[in-house]
């Protein structure tokens, strides 16, 4: 999905089997925020079944913050969330899917975090969040008071004032961010050891660099990016895959490699996640 400026798109999807649900998204274009920011997003809609929807969520590489103006999101679905307030919480960079419970009444508002974006807004290293550090939350929840009933365009434009206020700057790392970068231009596709070299930190200082940015581990994240640039490939072409054009492509040893890195990031076949190729959302895919 994507736009431009203050433009936004909405999708809908309505089903037989007892939802319908509306997607907005707004793709970030400041000049500050976007290096940080990639989305502001809004899904809401109605589960009228007993037991829910079980709700694929594949790994992006983004922490992401969520203003729950809806039903309460079963916490037992994701482990990794951490809980603000009843009504904020935060999904941070996970390596491999997990699965999401939601039933009843669905108005979420999220903002999706890339690179070190959510550790410049909360001035806490990220793998600290859910574990006893104090967190001054009070500006949250007032920004969740000033969003409540507003119109999505009006969130976030909201939102975006609040991320220029929050963000600090000061707390930038150029061997981080070069290091980013490097993933993204060569699509995951490269060794800890050489990113490393061409971020000029040592290996040691890149793990610690990523676990306190972004929650996750150098080699985790390039996998993620490996497995989006490749699964978006897949899920965009309307030909057959060609398996061994993306061993190539993507340097893996042969089709097995592949196949079971795919795996260990949606935990689902390739086969099966070719259903969704038309599936409205990218990050939730029932099954």
């Amino acid at each position: 999905m994507a736009c431009q400026s203050w433009d936004y798109i909405t999708l809908s999807s309505q089903k037989s089997d007892g939802y319908l649900m509306d997607y907005t998204e707004k793709i970030v274009d400041h000049p500050v925020l976007k290096r940080e920011v990639l989305c502001y997003w809004q899904m809401k809609g109605y589960i009228d079944t007993l037991e829910g929807i079980q709700s694929r969520y594949l790994p992006k590489g983004q922490n992401l913050l969520v203003f729950n103006y809806g039903d309460p999101i079963e916490r037992s679905s994701i482990q990794e969330v951490s809980y603000l307030d009843t009504n904020l919480l935060i999904l941070p960079a996970i390596a491999t899917c997990r699965m999401v419970k939601q039933k009843g009444q669905i108005d979420l508002f999220g903002i999706s975090f890339i690179a070190d974006g959510l550790y410049k807004q909360l001035h806490l290293p990220i793998s600290k969040i859910g574990r006893g550090s104090s967190l001054g939350i009070r500006k949250y929840q007032e920004l969740f008071i000033q969003l409540k009933g507003k119109k999505f365009w009006e969130k976030s434009a909201l939102a975006e004032s609040f991320m220029l206020e929050n963000s600090d700057q000061k707390k930038s790392s150029i061997p981080f961010q070069k290091a980013i970068d490097i993933i993204h231009e060569k699509y995951g596709v490269i060794s800890i050891n050489d990113l490393a070299r061409l971020a000029h930190v040592s290996e040691r200082q890149l793990q610690r660099l990523f676990k306190i940015r972004m929650g996750i581990s150098p080699k985790n994240y390039c996998k993620i990016i490996r497995v989006n640039n490749y699964l978006d490939h897949v899920m965009q072409n309307d030909h057959p895959v060609d398996w061994m054009d993306l061993v190539t492509q993507y340097g893996y040893h042969d089709q097995p490699h592949l196949i079971n890195e795919l795996k260990s990031i949606s935990r689902i076949s390739p086969q099966k996640l070719l259903k969704y190729r038309d599936t409205l959302y990218h990050r939730y895919t029932k099954g």
